[in-house]
């Protein structure tokens, strides 16, 4: 009996939740030979996981590319901002 909510294509060894379990070990290069073709025969007829693992390849790609570069993640406007939150603060809480 199949289990619906963790799906094994057919023909393929492994099942997806197998395959979510050596994807780090995939993009390291790190599986042994059997575990290696039956992943990639996975990934050859499973939709779902092969956009998984080229999502966490993207995140993977994207974090070193920041690594490289300084984001700028405070508003331009930060001081003014800041003093706008202050004064309904006060507004809604006066200091007595």
């Amino acid at each position: 009996m199949s289990d619906s909510s963790n799906p094994t294509p057919p023909g393929f060894s492994i099942r997806c939740a197998d395959a979510i379990e050596l994807v780090t070990e995939y993009l390291d290069d790190a599986l042994n030979s059997a575990d290696l073709i039956a992943f990639e025969a996975h990934l050859d007829g499973c939709e779902g996981c092969t956009v998984f693992v080229d999502q966490i390849h993207m995140t993977i790609h994207l974090a070193n590319a920041a690594n490289d570069e300084r984001l700028d993640v405070m508003p331009a406007d930060f001081d003014g901002l800041l003093a706008q939150l202050r004064a309904q603060t006060d507004r809604k809480h006066p200091r007595s």
